[in-house]
Parts: C-alpha cells; structure tokens; sequence
C-alpha cells in the first residue's frame, strides 16, 4: 500500500523555498538525476523454519540533486518496492525484503561554505557507526533505511575530513508487517562525531563516537569505533577496536568490546586473492552494539556476505572467516568460510560455508547470486541455507 509521506517542517520549508525561488532556476536547470532498477529473489529456512520462505520483489529508485546555487544545493530521493511473490510467509523477509509500498527517503538541503558543510533533512549515512544499507553488503536490499539528521563537514585540517551530526528521526527499510518503513523518532536524539585521516602514506585512521539518548536513563547507548588501515606491497592490513554500552541490557551485560584483524591482496598465484579476518569479542555477558541504521551490521571485520555480523558481536565470541576471490568468465567469484566459537552463548558454535559471484553485464547492469550455509551447534536442529539472487540497473 502506497503511503502519503508527511515531510518535516525543517525540511519541507527548505525544499518549498528553493523551488519557489525564480533566481534558482539556472540552478535547477543543472540538477543531475540518478536512479536504479532493481530486483531480488531470496530463499531462506533462517534458523530453524521448517520450511524455506520464498521472497521475489522488484522496485527501485530515482533521485534529483539540484545545481549549486550560492553555496546552496537540494536533494530528493524516491524509493518504492512491490512483491511479486512471498511463499509460506514465516516473516524471514519482514525487516529486508518485504515491504510494499513507496516513500521519500531523502529530502534535504545542502550548503557549503568554503570547506564546510552542512546538510539538514532526510538523507543517506555512511559512516562505521551509522549507516544507511550498504550496496554489496549483507544489509544490502531493494529499500534502503534512511535517517533525518543535521550533518556536519569539515576539511580544513589536511587529508583530513571530520563530521558531527545529530539524528532525531529514523526509516527502516520495512515497518515489519509488510509496508515501507515510516520516520520515527530515534531514540531521544542522537548524537555522532567522525574523523578519517589519509595524513601519512599508505595509512588510513578512522575514529567515530555515538551517543544515543534513550527515552529514560535506562535505556541510553553508546559506541566507540577505532579502526587503521594498512596497505604495504599490495596488502591492506587492517585493524580495529569497537566497544559499546547498552544501558537497556542487565547491569552485568551492558558493556560490550570487540578486537579485529584482517588481512587482503593477492595470492601470488595467477590473478587469484584472499582475504582472511579475525574477530574477538571480549566480555563475558555483553553483546556489541555496533551502531545506528542497517548498514552497521557490515561493520565487524567477520560479518558475512549474506547474514552480516549478527554472531560475530555476541559476548564471549571467538571469529575467523577465510575466502579466494577469483576473477572467473568476466566475472569476480569469492569462496569462504567462517567458525564462530562460544562456550558460553546458547547458539554455541556457528558455522558456515558460502560462494558470491559479482557479474557486471555492462557499465550499469549488475548480477550477483550469493548462496550461505549456517550450522548451529545448539538450540536449532536445521541448518540453515540461504539464496540470494540481484538485478541491477543503475542510470
């Protein structure tokens, strides 16, 4: 069902304002479109289902950013899903792939002075500790979860950019039942500052900082991302650091940290390469929390193609993951594994094994198939198998 979005008033006024302005017509007339058709069939029996979900769902969306005038610029960003078939209905897709229905993600303006920015509305964040769905990732979907936020940008200082934001409202990709995700109100207010650092050769540093406040006390959170990144005779070598508190956890189990490694480049041996990650979180109750918005479940070193980085944050959880890309045909082909080792979790160990291959048709059309297996050591007695299949046309 298609829904009448209720823009907010901070940003209805700016977009109202700039379209109504004759003196921005030469602005306008420079607007650049961008779009994308895309389609995806997915088939999951995800952790114990007796019988797979079956999902197909075709949609898309189509964006307009306007020139620059004075500094000022505007966008808008139009999303839309429809389902074409949803077999068995066990609400595997409920929070990814089933919604039908359209919405405006993206309505904001943007203005820059000097090296300055700041950007107010609806828009996409991409940032470690929040993030809209990322393309390619496990979070990955027709819909695309989005933020209304005020941020911040800042490249005076040398091969360094820093950003500050505050988030007050948040779009799922879904509302869970089977519609497009509405604003809501996020948390109390939300509060991030980032900063990347290209400064010395080869390296790269990130830091970022997320305070959400809860409703109450009691349900405030907060993360902390560290992460440096390392490329030497064609290797990146990379490291990184993420600890969190949840306050609406048990008093023993609020406190979450997590240690990562990994390891890329080529294999020496034709055009074949690797790539290898390690992670450990280290309390002994405390899950991580790694952030704002869907595209955080990418953020661990270890989260896979397909299912993310649910089991790699667990408290008291041991993660190595492995794969072999391999350029196959025209196109990029990754085989990989993962152990996921926990004495103390109910799920126990997790395993799994899985294959990605990346086609691009041409400059704009864009294949992928993923397939993952997951075993459970405990609580489930079916393994879990999952397809996914994309189609992409971007322009």
């Amino acid at each position: 069902m298609k829904k009448i979005v209720k823009l907010s008033l901070v940003t209805s006024l700016a977009l109202a304002s700039s379209l109504n302005a004759e003196s921005l017509s030469e602005a306008f007339s420079n607007s650049k479109v961008k779009g994308e058709i895309k389609a995806e069939y997915s088939n999951s029996n995800f952790l114990g289902k007796t019988k797979s979900d079956n999902i197909t769902a075709v949609g898309g969306s189509l964006g307009i950013v306007t020139g620059n005038y004075y500094g000022f610029k505007s966008g808008i960003t139009f999303q839309a899903s429809s389902i074409i078939n949803d077999k068995n209905n066990h609400d595997v897709f409920a929070n990814d792939l089933n919604a039908s229905g359209a919405i405006l993600s993206e309505v904001y303006i943007d203005y820059t002075l000097s090296k300055t920015s700041l950007k107010a509305g609806r828009q996409y964040i991409y940032t470690p500790l929040v993030s809209t769905a990322i393309d390619g990732k496990s979070s990955e979907s027709i819909l695309k979860d989005s933020f209304e936020a005020y941020i911040l940008t800042n490249t005076d200082v040398p091969n360094t950019t820093l950003v500050a934001g505050y988030i007050n409202k948040y779009q799922a990709k879904t509302d869970a039942l089977g519609d497009t995700g509405d604003f809501n109100k996020f948390q109390d207010g939300a509060y991030t500052i980032y900063a990347k650092n290209t400064s010395v050769q080869n390296l790269t540093l990130q830091a970022q900082y997320l305070k959400e406040n809860g409703q109450t006390s009691a349900s405030d959170k907060d993360a902390l991302y560290l992460q440096a990144d390392y490329v030497i005779a064609g290797h990146n070598i990379s490291a990184q650091v993420l600890t969190s508190t949840d306050k609406s956890q048990a008093s023993n189990a609020q406190d979450g940290k997590l240690f990562g490694l990994k390891a890329m480049g080529p294999l020496g041996i034709g055009k074949l390469a690797y790539i290898a990650a390690y992670t450990s979180s280290t309390d002994k109750n405390a899950a991580v929390y790694t952030g704002a918005g869907s595209g955080t479940s990418d953020t661990p070193f270890t989260a896979m193609p397909v299912h993310g980085g649910g089991v790699p944050v667990r408290p008291d959880t041991d993660t190595i993951v492995g794969g072999i890309i391999a350029p196959i045909l025209g196109s990029t082909v990754i085989a990989y594994a993962g152990h996921s080792a926990s004495k103390t979790h109910p799920l126990g160990d997790v395993d799994a094994i899985g294959a990605m291959m990346i086609y691009p048709v041409n400059k704009n059309f864009l294949l992928k198939v993923n397939y993952e297996h997951v075993e459970t050591e405990k609580v489930f007695k079916d393994d879990t198998d999952t397809t996914r299949v994309y189609l992409s046309y971007k322009f």
